[in-house]
């Protein structure tokens, strides 16, 4: 069968590195059996080796076993406009790129394995249904000199990579495994290369650049039909996506985050985050959506939801799901970036029962809080959700007052500071009202300094009326009224102080 005029078969040669080749039309390596008879393995070598080639189009495939123990196809430092694994039938072919720049498709089920170590994505790179995939963005080898060749010959610059999304679609991954290494003393990393004449600073890992940041997006979707396993660790990322019903373990740890998404998303077995943090390479707003979600098998550890500037619970379930050591604002008001709205993107679009969504939203919080016996968030969570109870139209009025005067008092059982200074106030200003209508003070007759000593017999709420003058001969109406009037708001003021004092030892 002849090759089409705008293709060119690539006879792969095992052992045999290919070096600073170009191919302009579409390259077709077809992996044979008659391509490997005869040739004995050599176990820790590259069967087949492409370095510093540039490819328009790369198409990579094989139809028969080839009887050789294994085919490991290597990468480096090669352009690849398009690349394309799909028709694989050896399960012993694993494939491998390093410092290259490149996109495409690779949906081969029956590649060993795909490793990608610090590449750079002209579009995109689709890698679905494939069994072992690992993507690295390490310190150690980093050559400066290779990457400035490779630029020129491509016509590229970090400004062109920068400008444009660095977007990893990844579906059905059986092992996943995303990782960055980071300088010792765990700043970002970044290497100076000289492009023509002008410096630009690269991170080549995923933990990203102080200048000319790479944005670096992970999609990945979970079909839940095999035990999959995925890692993320030690890395910056633009946007993580999840969805799906992961059926084995998912580990996101020590990973700055700008846009974290978690859409019908529902392990079956363990997912874990630990030591999230929002990532802040430029003026965007740093969002969280969990969208259609259940999440009673997560857990969230060291997760600074405080710092995210919007967050959306909409539609989904978390009041089983673990958080330990996350850290939530401490007021309510600071609790408005947390929304019940189908997009994250869009917060003006709120829902009709927006006010009565986001109280369920405090409230599964708080259930979620005291599962882990965390008094003191599941505390806040009361608070606030009280706070977002009173915005509901259809409660009563008298529930709404009783609401408001709950947070005047003692910010729901929060502040004992708050009962304590509205006390003194009011117990010193009732006695001096007290003391003004029975003519006691402001009088041209002498001031009795025993009058200050009454004052501790005065916030007794269960002094005698009589306590200080004659009931029947100098005690008036007026004196009378200010006194028990007086006595109500104390006696309030003592429960609420009580009451926020013992918040720690409820049940």
């Amino acid at each position: 069968m002849n090759q089409p005029i705008d293709m060119i078969r690539v006879i792969p040669k095992p052992y045999h590195e290919v070096y600073n080749m170009g191919y302009r039309e579409t390259a077709v390596l077809k992996l044979e059996k008659a391509h490997f008879a005869g040739i004995p393995y050599s176990a820790g070598k590259m069967v087949l080796a492409f370095e510093f080639c540039l490819f328009n189009k790369l198409i990579i495939e094989n139809e028969e076993a080839l009887d050789f123990e294994e085919v490991s196809i290597s990468f480096l430092n090669t352009y690849i406009r398009e690349l394309e694994i799909k028709n694989i039938a050896d399960n012993k072919i694993s494939v491998s790129l390093a410092s290259c720049i490149f996109s495409g498709n690779i949906s081969a089920s029956k590649l060993s394995s795909v490793q990608v170590n610090n590449c750079l994505l002209v579009r995109g790179l689709f890698l679905l249904g494939l069994p072992n995939i690992r993507i690295s963005y390490t310190t150690e080898n980093i050559f400066p000199f290779w990457w400035n060749q490779l630029f020129k010959r491509t016509g590229t610059g970090l400004s062109f990579f920068s400008e444009n999304e660095q977007r990893y679609h990844i579906e059905s991954p059986v092992r996943l495994v995303v990782t960055s290494s980071k300088k010792s003393d765990d700043k970002p990393g970044y290497y100076l290369i000289e492009h023509n004449t002008s410096p630009y600073h690269i991170g080549y890992h995923l933990s990203g650049a102080r200048e000319n940041a790479l944005k670096f997006s992970l999609f990945v979707k979970y079909s839940g039909d095999v035990d999959e396993s995925t890692q993320i660790e030690n890395v910056n990322l633009h946007a993580l996506s999840l969805t799906g019903n992961p059926n084995g373990k998912v580990a996101v740890e020590n990973t700055r985050i700008s846009n974290w998404y978690l859409s019908e998303f529902s392990p079956k077995t363990e997912a874990g985050f630990y030591n999230i943090t929002p990532y802040l390479p430029s003026d965007e707003p740093t969002l969280v959506g969990i969208h259609q979600c259940n999440l009673d098998k997560v857990w969230f550890d060291n997760v600074d939801f405080e710092s995210f500037q919007r967050l959306s619970f909409y539609r989904s379930k978390f009041s089983n799901a673990i958080f330990t050591a996350c850290s939530f604002p401490d007021a309510y008001e600071k609790f408005s970036h947390f929304m019940p709205i189908a997009n994250i993107h869009y917060p003006e679009n709120k829902t009709v029962n927006y006010d009565k969504d986001q109280y369920e939203i405090f409230l599964q919080l708080k259930k979620a809080m005291d599962a882990t016996g965390n008094n003191y968030e599941s505390l806040k969570m009361q608070a606030v959700s009280q706070s977002a109870l009173r915005k509901i139209k259809s409660i009563s009025s008298a529930d709404r007052f009783i609401l408001r005067v709950s947070k005047f008092s003692n910010e729901h059982g929060q502040s004992i500071s708050r009962p304590f200074w509205l006390f003194m106030a009011v117990s010193i200003s009732g006695y001096v009202l007290y003391l003004s209508t029975l003519g006691l003070i402001f009088q041209p007759t002498e001031f009795n300094p025993n009058l200050i000593g009454y004052y501790f017999s005065f916030i007794d709420i269960t002094h005698r009326s009589d306590f200080l003058v004659d009931k029947k001969s100098e005690l008036n109406g007026w004196a009378l009224a200010t006194d028990y009037f007086v006595k109500l708001l104390l006696g309030y003021l003592i429960v609420q102080f009580v009451a926020a004092f013992r918040k720690y030892v409820r049940k």
